[in-house]
């Protein structure tokens, strides 16, 4: 017997051998990234705005919104877009006429999520709220809708001789009201 302890030779992995290993890691770690990145994506496109099948009209800078009555059809929405010369302000108004012959007239938001005005659109003749998804009801001169649900605000407006105006300043007016 000999006092010579036996070594064994240190076995180093050639970074192809380190690969083979190690794989599993790799592959497991490249599918969370795309994991993520597929989750990533989903969220922004679901925070972008949804498109309105209905187009805004806009209306001249500063000019106040003539329409003759007989030129809308009943339960058929309109858009308009307003813009003053003063102030940076563009803000989409709604007008509706009902079965009734009432017409309608209110901000294209609600109260309740007015920072996301933006977002909101329209879909199939109604004024969907883009945060919450819902649909936006008109309020009435009868009954107020809730602060906290999706009603649109009205505007106040004239008829007289077939003819429905509706002034820029009672636009503003109304958006000065809502939170910001």
């Amino acid at each position: 017997m000999s006092n010579h302890r036996i070594k064994r030779a240190k076995q180093s992995l050639t970074s192809r051998e380190i690969w083979h290993v190690l794989w599993p890691v790799w592959a497991i770690c490249s599918v969370l990234l795309l994991f993520g990145v597929f989750v990533a994506v989903r969220e922004y496109q679901a925070e972008l705005p949804k498109k309105s099948d209905i187009p805004a009209v806009a209306v001249s800078e500063g000019q106040d919104l003539h329409l003759e009555t007989s030129k809308l059809s009943s339960g058929q929405l309109h858009l308009f877009e307003v813009s003053t010369s003063g102030e940076k302000v563009k803000v989409k108004v709604a007008v509706q006429r009902t079965g009734d012959g009432i017409v309608h007239v209110a901000l294209a938001s609600c109260r309740a999520c007015y920072r996301n005005r933006d977002h909101h659109y329209a879909k199939q003749g109604q004024m969907m709220c883009g945060k919450c998804n819902m649909t936006m009801k008109f309020e009435s001169k009868d009954e107020k809708a809730d602060t906290n649900s999706c009603a649109l605000v009205e505007i106040p407006h004239t008829a007289s001789n077939g003819d429905i105006a509706v002034l820029t300043s009672d636009v503003i007016a109304q958006v000065g009201k809502l939170p910001h």
